[in-house]
């Protein structure tokens, strides 16, 4: 598969999927979880919200460089979008933009976004590997040239 079809697939993939598995590092450089519901846009920029009083948002705030996995939620064959990436919270004016947008592209039930401290994160990546196994055999590509 060429570069720009591989990178269809992944924003195909991306955008038929609404939840990822976000791993960022704590206070103390441990690594943890989180369910997060997210969109992309063209630039396979991914946009995910949260609390500030959840500990995720004092840990984002800390160590800015995240990774997320979108599985196919099946299971077989096996696919995977694995994205590793620097987020940045979203200005007040951005975040009223892209939370419109994102209920658009994104029908899933948002929890916390009506909580008095909710805010918006944009993750630009630096690193996408898509992960196919429907030949049966496992398929394992980086996506070159992310910008």
């Amino acid at each position: 598969m060429n570069q720009s079809d591989l990178r269809q697939t992944i924003i195909d993939f991306l955008n038929n999927h609404r939840k990822a598995v976000f791993s960022i590092l704590d206070e103390d450089g441990l690594p943890t979880t989180s369910l997060m519901l997210y969109v992309i846009d063209e630039e396979l920029n991914v946009f995910f919200g949260t609390r500030k009083a959840f500990s995720k948002y004092a840990h984002l705030c800390i160590n800015k460089i995240v990774s997320l996995s979108v599985i196919e939620e099946k299971l077989d064959p096996l696919k995977v979008v694995d994205i590793r990436g620097e987020v940045e919270e979203l200005s007040t004016l951005d975040q009223l933009n892209v939370q419109a947008w994102f209920k658009k592209k994104n029908s899933s039930k948002y929890y916390v976004e009506s909580a008095d401290d909710f805010t918006m994160f944009k993750l630009t990546p630096h690193f996408i590997r898509w992960l196919d196994a429907e030949s049966g055999e496992l398929n394992i590509v980086n996506l070159e040239n992310i910008r």
